[in-house]
């Protein structure tokens, strides 16, 4: 079921990453990465630090990444979320991301950035989770 406020964030999300130069962006993928990262936006990332995605940081702070040497960034609000993170897309060019035009080759792309990959699951487990998601929320 879609959440109006969360899809609201993606479109602001979207709208951030086409300021940044990446005007292929699609918002739905955004919105389904994020249901998927966030258990539905009830995680506990998500809830009381505003970090819809698992982005993280090597500065040291008290949200340690349990599968991974960096830390979780704490975000002020959902909104300041959506900013960073669509200006953070821009990191994954080398990855295609400039070039998708699907959620497929979005999530590809994340995955196989070669300044490292955005997430730690196997490519299969991740893209077929966002389909799912993708195909009942807006099938």
């Amino acid at each position: 079921m879609l959440n109006e406020y969360f899809y609201g964030l993606a479109q602001r999300a979207a709208q951030a990453a086409t300021d940044k130069g990446l005007i292929n962006i699609d918002h739905r993928w955004i919105y389904v990465q994020w249901v998927h990262e966030s258990d539905n936006f009830t995680s506990t990332l998500a809830v009381d630090n505003h970090n819809l995605g698992g982005v993280t940081q090597s500065e040291p702070n008290d949200t340690p990444q349990p599968d991974g040497g960096n830390y979780y960034i704490n975000f002020p609000s959902c909104e300041d979320y959506a900013d960073y993170f669509g200006h953070y897309l821009h990191g994954f060019i080398d990855g295609g991301i400039d070039q998708a035009t699907t959620l497929e080759q979005y999530i590809v792309a994340l995955k196989n950035s070669p300044s490292g990959e955005y997430f730690g699951d196997s490519l299969e487990n991740y893209l077929t989770d966002c389909q799912r998601i993708y195909d009942e929320t807006f099938a």
